[in-house]
């Protein structure tokens, strides 16, 4: 099965190559913000709405106009590329409001800044040229009217890429992100045929396999250890006057702080994501409302555990791998409900992490207990034979066993 992939590398261009980047950034900026803009106004006064071979021409026309001649300094290729980005903004955009397009709210494009993320796409059609040598750790990215930018070459690329996305983040650096068409990954044989995945905040989320076996992965909370770190950077950078060479300074420092988390964060879920997909053949997930236990008092864990990264990874590395990834509803009631006797009893706040059952006694675990719940709710464990006897004993006893875990914050709003 062929799919998309972005592999991204880090970029170190010159004095001369940054400041043609930062030209080109600003380039695609004005082209993007001028298609919003007279999107806006035609809607304000209830004109036609130009279409994008409008748009393009006016583009084109724009180079020879003495106020935006400064548009012929840099390649074609992104300035086009940032018209397409507008222009797929607002097709999801209008896509969620007629509700053609499913999933989470699709906001209105807005215009955007230079501080922020910047980018400029290049496609085959800019004649881009990728050079590296067998073993060699660096690459050359020979980009049109920029030059040739050296790359910090980690891995081989499996196909030749398709497009090329140079990237400056707010820290000060730069990637370049390569588009390749890839086929499925080979993968190792599974160790186990099915697991169910209870996703917390105490671990980040807690295994229970087909043969018993229970594994409970850490949460490292990358954003609580660093908040002193980034406290004492936001009140030195609040002490700064605005526009001055110090307050750039400072800004940078928060900056690289704020990304060091981020990547951190995505490393650990990157690597914990590929674990599970090489481990098990058919992975069962829950599914959560991220966005509304994010306006809860536990919003910012919820945030800093990463519970959709997670769940995004798990799933496009195994439709990848051909593992078989289930989601169950979010309605099903996986902490409430025995694994035993599968008797649903009542909602239980977050502070009490074991409970007996009213109906046949056993000792469950919160969280083991849950996970069982999810496997055999994604139908990838049954409960019941041909006989009437049951087959998941082997799966609701440790979790009717298990070690007690350490207690979370007292809470009245269940996470399931």
């Amino acid at each position: 099965m062929a799919s998309i992939k972005r592999y991204r590398y880090r970029a170190y261009p010159t004095k001369g190559q940054a400041h043609a980047l930062s030209c080109l950034y600003g380039c695609c900026r004005f082209v993007y913000n001028r298609f919003v803009a007279v999107r806006e106004t035609m809607f304000k006064v209830g004109g036609r709405m130009p279409t994008f071979t409008q748009l393009a021409r006016d583009l084109t026309q724009s180079k020879n106009d003495p106020d935006t001649s400064w548009l012929k300094t840099v390649s074609a290729v992104p300035l086009q590329q940032s018209l397409r980005h507008a222009r797929t903004a607002y097709d999801n955009y209008f896509a969620w409001k007629k509700g053609d397009r499913k999933g989470p709210e699709v906001g209105k494009p807005t215009f955007k800044t230079r501080r922020g993320t910047q980018s400029a796409e290049f496609t085959l059609n800019s004649r881009f040229k990728l050079e590296h040598e067998p073993g060699c750790k660096w690459a050359f990215l020979t980009l049109p009217k920029v030059g040739r930018v050296k790359l910090r070459w980690t891995r081989d690329l499996p196909t030749v890429p398709k497009t090329v996305t140079v990237i400056r983040r707010p820290c000060g650096r730069y990637e370049a992100s390569f588009t390749t068409i890839t086929t499925s990954r080979i993968t190792p044989k599974a160790l186990h045929a099915e697991a169910g995945v209870d996703i917390g905040l105490l671990s980040l989320g807690v295994v229970r396999r087909s043969d018993g076996t229970c594994e409970a992965i850490e949460n490292p909370r990358f954003l609580k250890n660093s908040e002193r770190r980034l406290r004492h950077l936001d009140r030195e950078l609040a002490r700064k006057r605005k526009g001055s060479r110090n307050y750039e300074k400072a800004r940078t420092r928060r900056a690289r702080a704020y990304q060091k988390v981020k990547d951190t964060r995505l490393d650990y879920l990157t690597k914990t994501a590929r674990r599970l997909i090489d481990e098990n053949q058919a992975i069962a997930l829950e599914t959560l409302s991220i966005t509304g236990l994010a306006k809860t008092r536990l919003g910012k864990s919820v945030l800093d555990a990463g519970w959709g990264t997670l769940i995004r990874l798990v799933t496009q590395m195994g439709r990848e791998a051909g593992r078989d990834i289930r989601r169950i509803s979010r309605w099903y009631a996986s902490t409430q409900t025995c694994c035993v006797c599968h008797v649903k009893d009542k909602p239980k706040p977050l502070n009490i992490r074991e409970w007996d059952c009213p109906n046949c006694g056993a000792r469950l675990d919160r969280d083991a207990n849950a996970a069982v719940n999810i496997m055999l709710a994604a139908g990838l464990a049954e409960s019941l034979n041909a006989c009437g006897g049951d087959v998941n004993r082997k799966l609701a006893m440790p979790a009717a066993t298990s070690t007690p875990m350490k207690q979370e914050p007292s809470e009245t709003i269940p996470l399931h």
